[in-house]
């Protein structure tokens, strides 16, 4: 699927509320109302983001990340075009049933666009960030 290929049409079709989002042939739908959001996020991160980062953007890794991207009417923690990827970091918040859910969805509706979402425990990263960024990239160019 290519990004000039989602539509509000398609979106409704998987259960995605359109309304709100922009659109445009070289870029994923997102809520614009999540641009200046997402900026603020990228000024001041959790230690586990900053290595994650780190290691991710590093250029022996092959592929260009972003973090805190808007898609839909989410903000992904990272997100690599290449390899249609996002790269979300679960702490201590995520583990709660309700939290679960939400991912759940969220996932979901990442994956009715076409993107795969790989999920690190925040603790992992934590301790051992080029393993687990390593780990990342081997998953998301075998799926």
């Amino acid at each position: 699927m290519f990004f000039r290929d989602i539509t509000p049409e398609y979106l409704s079709s998987q259960g995605i509320n359109p309304e709100g989002l922009t659109y445009g042939p070289n870029f994923l739908p997102y809520n614009p109302y999540l641009k200046q959001f997402s900026r603020d996020l990228r000024k001041g991160y959790q230690l586990a983001e900053v290595k994650m980062w780190k290691c991710l953007r590093a250029k022996n890794m092959g592929y260009a990340f972003r973090r805190q991207y808007p898609i839909l009417n989410y903000i992904a923690d990272f997100y690599c075009k290449q390899l249609n990827l996002v790269v979300e970091i679960d702490g201590y918040s995520h583990f709660s049933a309700e939290a679960q859910e939400k991912d759940a969805e969220r996932d979901r509706q990442m994956r009715a666009i076409g993107l795969k979402v790989i999920r690190v425990n925040d603790g992992e990263v934590r301790k051992d960030a080029e393993r687990i960024a390593s780990w990342i990239i081997e998953q998301a160019e075998m799926k």
